[in-house]
């Protein structure tokens, strides 16, 4: 893009729309700005290569660890660790500002830190599971995001902590992992919330959108504890949170790419409402002998924060005129109203939903035809097949019915993304 305006800039000026005082300074914008942004490709090999680096050192030690005496086991524990933390030194005082030596010595770090842990559990046969392991590891690599300003360690960090709550939540119940996960969410808010400031359009950022919505969604399971079925309108709630989220990020940060937030606001709803269009799904959750009410679970509490949350940045956005016009926000109150008209009346449930999942397959082909989305386009129609393929399980249809619809939203799907290719070139 800068070459681009660059070139253009002799014509302007010949045209009489700038002069050449104002090129001059827009020349030595781009010379600033391309002296203080860092190589990418250099940069992708600084990852790449510290990340084999700490492998490789790993694997040696590891090929003759057995020919070691426990001695120089322990000193071979530790010496990773020695080394990334004077390179992390040297980085701080010597290399500030400077990103290759930043990500790449954090990685290191990162690695030495989880290679010295285990070794030394190994060497003394210190009793602990892999959730310890994962928990320490992720604690003491907390602050390498924030003293080398790097984001690989954040992006690290993240998928440690979500491995460890998942570990601990989900394999190894005895273990408390929440109040330790959301901890560690909000040690690593501040550093993720000034890097999409800072730089929004960034690789970095776009991974962090994608994978901190991924690891809420992941984890958020392991709070279930007594009342599953409440689960669900907990995660609804979670879903259309997260869609807000991202649209709250897309207002003061326009150049994010918020697919994390997106994949999570419609396709993770649009799941859950498949699972239910089947009437069994219905049966399975209420059906179930459960002593104590349902509004005595953590679950329930964990669904009314999420919907008042929810809500409150809904009217928040609405009040700051940022774009909430997508219908998938109002998906919430429906499958509350559909999840407690199912403790009644499972079937009307059932058919509440299949209607819904209609309609919003729908309206959003339409929605995706008026703004020339192709992706919205094929959501819609995603929608409409994964219908077609669940009733084509419950439903005693004729076959030859079956592959006739089949055949219509196959062609419904050429046809679509044809059309809206044409009709963006045109």
């Amino acid at each position: 893009m800068s070459k681009h305006i660059l070139s253009a800039l002799p014509e302007l000026i010949e045209a009489g729309l700038i002069s050449p005082a104002t090129a001059d300074e827009i020349v030595a914008y781009y010379e600033k700005k391309r002296d203080h942004s860092p190589n990418k490709i250099l940069l992708a090999f600084a990852i790449f290569g510290a990340l084999l680096t700490g492998l490789g050192i790993i694997l040696i030690i590891a090929h003759n660890w057995d020919n070691f005496s426990q001695m120089t086991k322990t000193i071979f524990a530790f010496l990773p660790l020695v080394i990334g933390q004077v390179v992390a030194g040297f980085t701080i005082l010597r290399k500030s500002g400077n990103m290759v030596w930043q990500e790449a010595s954090a990685i290191f770090l990162t690695l030495s830190i989880g290679a010295s842990i285990s070794l030394v559990s190994q060497i003394y046969n210190l009793l602990g599971d892999l959730s310890s392991f994962l928990f320490w590891w992720t604690l003491l690599s907390l602050p390498l995001m924030y003293l080398l300003r790097s984001s690989m360690a954040s992006l690290l960090f993240w998928c440690g902590a979500a491995y460890y709550a998942a570990q601990a939540g989900y394999f190894e119940r005895g273990h408390s992992a929440s109040p330790w996960y959301w901890l560690f969410v909000l040690a690593a808010l501040p550093y993720y919330y000034q890097l999409s400031k800072r730089a929004g359009a960034s690789n970095f950022a776009n991974f962090h959108h994608l994978v901190v919505p991924i690891s809420l969604v992941i984890v958020f399971g392991t709070e279930s504890h007594h009342h599953s079925s409440i689960m669900f309108l907990a995660y609804m709630s979670l879903f259309g949170l997260l869609h807000l989220l991202g649209m709250w990020i897309k207002s003061w940060s326009p150049e994010s790419n918020i697919s994390g937030y997106q994949m999570a606001g419609k396709l993770g709803p649009l799941g859950l409402l498949m699972w239910f269009s089947f009437y069994s799904s219905w049966g399975e959750l209420h059906f179930r002998n459960n002593p104590e009410p349902f509004w005595m679970g953590v679950e329930f509490f964990w669904f009314l924060g999420l919907s008042i949350l929810f809500i409150a940045l809904q009217l928040w956005l609405q009040r700051q005129k940022a774009e909430v016009s997508s219908h998938f926000h109002l998906l919430p109150f429906a499958f509350a109203l559909f999840f407690f008209i199912s403790m009644v009346h499972p079937f009307v449930s059932t058919v509440l939903v299949n209607l819904l999942l209609l309609g919003i397959g729908i309206a959003t082909v339409v929605e995706g035809s008026q703004k020339n989305s192709i992706a919205t386009l094929n959501i819609g129609m995603l929608t409409l097949t994964g219908l077609l393929i669940c009733r084509f399980f419950d439903l005693k249809i004729d076959f030859v019915v079956r592959g006739i619809l089949f055949i219509i939203v196959g062609v419904g799907f050429f046809l679509g993304n044809y059309w809206m290719i044409k009709k963006k070139k045109s």
